[in-house]
């Protein structure tokens, strides 16, 4: 007797499990809409263990499922999933589909973009926004007029020299995304102001963008950096125009002007 009830209680313990990785496996976008209460696309920015769970957390990039302005998501996984169900641990700067149920079961697996045209092609529902507004397609050019914002070019950006305090760091494809508070700065080229653009203030805290180097170099307890700042001069191909940086930032030395020949 006290076999056979040890027998089903193991059955219990399992079954959830292999059904939990079957369905990670081999699930269906509607299977996806069906199980989840909260489905996102996202990006990964952090994976810390805390003793038998994972607690992953996401940047929401889209909204397939869910409560309308949702801009971060974390998901609590138990960490021997990952072995058992042969899926991949999720890796910072990944792009994965997270998914939470009603039980707060959570799920993270790698999304394609094939996938997620198949998840929208299915959602019952409108699109939803998300609070920072990412996934928002960027305007239509329109005609100049007086009332206008003047639009900037990359050659006429105002640059700053500054030091930022950094308050957290996130790596993607060997370049950092950083968010921290300008301690000092200083106006380092005569371009002027451009309308529509943010003006660096000491004491404020942005986004900012660094093409190299490594968030481990921001490790220490008074993490700074000192460089130059300038505005971003996007296309839809740049990283950090689709999250909406704040200011570029570059160490290198200040470029200088040439000099104006000499009249004879």
């Amino acid at each position: 007797m006290f076999r056979a009830l040890a027998a089903f209680w193991l059955l219990a313990l399992i079954a959830p499990a292999q059904a939990m990785c079957l369905f990670a496996r081999d699930a269906q976008p509607k299977d996806w809409y069906e199980w989840a209460a909260v489905l996102v696309a996202a990006d990964v920015t952090a994976v810390e263990q805390k003793g038998r769970l994972d607690v992953v957390s996401l940047r929401v990039i889209e909204t397939f499922k869910g409560p309308v302005g949702i801009d971060t998501v974390t998901l609590q996984i138990p960490n021997n999933l990952w072995q058992a169900c042969k899926l991949e641990r999720p890796t910072v700067g990944e792009r994965v589909l997270g998914a939470l149920n009603a039980n707060n079961d959570a799920l993270t697996v790698p999304l394609a973009a094939s996938y997620g045209d198949q998840l929208r092609a299915a959602r019952p529902g409108p699109a939803i926004p998300i609070a920072s507004e990412n996934i928002k397609p960027a305007p239509a050019p329109v005609a100049a007029s007086p009332t206008a914002p003047i639009a900037m070019r990359c050659v006429e950006s105002p640059v700053y020299g500054a030091t930022v305090k950094v308050e957290s760091c996130e790596q993607a494809a060997g370049a950092v995304f950083m968010r921290g508070e300008v301690l000092r700065l200083a106006r380092e080229n005569s371009i002027p102001d451009v309308p529509g653009l943010p003006v660096p203030a000491a004491g404020q805290r942005y986004l900012f963008f660094k093409s190299g180097g490594q968030c481990q170099d921001f490790g220490g307890k008074n993490a700074s950096l000192t460089g130059r700042l300038s505005h971003p001069c996007c296309d839809s191909n740049q990283a950090y125009c689709s999250r909406k940086t704040d200011f570029l930032v570059d160490d290198g030395p200040m470029p200088q002007s040439a000099p104006a020949p000499r009249s004879k």
